[in-house]
């Protein structure tokens, strides 16, 4: 083999270029099957694909990340008939993906309270736009949401808010509110392209932490998450 320093340089110069643009064609997700390689995705790319029966909750396929306009909004993004997976409507009730509001500062909601856009991770005692909640997914959180009308479903709250509370403090992005959308005495959860919903009869600590174990900061598009997650 010829030492290196006996090669001529324009020839070097050449080798280094080739294997400059063959890095960034693995690491760009562009080489193809003509190469012998497929793509290469991401984290968040290989999370919202992933429609394994071992996650928690139904995997509902991604209806993307587009933003509405500024709250509030004159039309609502309305729930979809049943099969329709198009753009312009929600998927699932809660939303796991979709159009949803930009980041505001704060927004005056019809009840009064003031609301960042998208809630930080926390235990809310007022119901937020539906448009929001696939920015919380986006932003890695999880959604939990509850519709109570019995006293069984809302003795179950205050334990609720203790195991959100909790998940929260070892780092979980979590944000918890009512949620009118939801039929009467029924909990809903959804995470980008998961969702879960049960009845209060149906109420279990469990499922819910494991719910907020599994996705919370699985899909981490924009990487607010740590590198390494308490939780």
């Amino acid at each position: 083999m010829r030492p290196l320093s006996h090669v001529p340089e324009a020839i070097l110069i050449a080798l280094i270029l080739l294997a400059g643009a063959l890095n960034g064609a693995l690491y760009g997700g562009v080489l193809t099957a003509a190469s012998g390689a497929a793509p290469v995705l991401s984290a968040s790319q290989r999370a919202e694909l992933d429609d394994t029966s071992g996650l928690p909750g139904r995997y509902v396929p991604s209806q993307g990340r587009q933003h509405t306009q500024v709250y509030g909004l004159g039309d609502r993004v309305e729930f979809c008939d049943e099969g329709d997976v198009s753009a312009e409507c929600y998927a699932s009730n809660p939303p796991s993906s979709g159009r949803h509001l930009p980041v505001q500062r704060a927004v005056r909601l019809p009840d009064g309270h003031l609301l960042k856009l998208p809630p930080d991770p926390g235990v809310y005692e007022f119901a937020i736009p539906r448009e929001s909640i696939p920015h919380i997914e986006e932003h890695a959180g999880v959604f939990i949401g509850y519709n109570c009308a019995s006293e069984q479903c809302n003795a179950a709250i205050p334990g609720l808010r203790d195991l959100v509370g909790q998940e929260i403090s070892l780092g979980a992005r979590v944000v918890m509110a009512p949620d009118p959308d939801l039929d009467e005495d029924t909990f809903g959860m959804a995470s980008w392209t998961r969702v879960d919903t049960f009845d209060a009869a149906d109420y279990d600590d469990a499922r819910i932490r494991d719910f907020i174990k599994a996705h919370s900061c699985r899909f981490d598009p924009e990487r607010v998450c740590p590198p390494t997650a308490i939780n």
